[in-house]
């Protein structure tokens, strides 16, 4: 099974489908650890995201992390494809300048805002929670 991560255009980093080459290894990695598997698309616009999201659901995906950019922010048709993809999703905000008005896309299971690429990283480790494979991840466990 995997995750998916879907990427708006003009975010302000660049690299493999919109991320750096580094933090798709680093994710890549996470959830191999976790017998999962990470499917990264960088989106041009909003129709683009909305397409993907109609396939994500029903096609072996188990999470999705979105980063709808800050001026998707609350956008109708990203919001109603969402409500319809039937899979948990963290809304991430790569440069924290979410619209400060404007509340997530959709029904998120969290949001993480701010923490640059990072937040990528920070969103698969809820996700991998999420899913129960927190500790497959981590080398120490609480009750070692």
């Amino acid at each position: 099974m995997s995750i998916a991560i879907l990427t708006a255009p003009g975010d302000a980093v660049r690299g493999v489908h919109g991320l750096p080459k580094e933090i798709v290894s680093q994710l890549v990695g996470r959830a191999s650890q976790a017998g999962r598997t990470v499917a990264v698309r960088g989106c041009r616009d909003v129709a683009e995201m909305v397409e993907c999201l109609r396939r994500v659901d029903g096609k072996g995906t188990e999470f999705l992390l979105l980063d709808p950019g800050a001026r998707r922010c609350g956008d109708a048709a990203l919001g109603a494809a969402l409500d319809d993809v039937g899979v948990p999703y963290i809304e991430v905000h790569v440069d924290g300048i979410r619209a400060a008005a404007a509340e997530p896309t959709g029904h998120p299971l969290d949001v993480v805002d701010g923490y640059g690429v990072q937040g990528y990283v920070l969103a698969l480790s809820i996700a991998l929670e999420h899913l129960g494979c927190a500790e497959c991840e981590n080398d120490v466990h609480p009750a070692t």
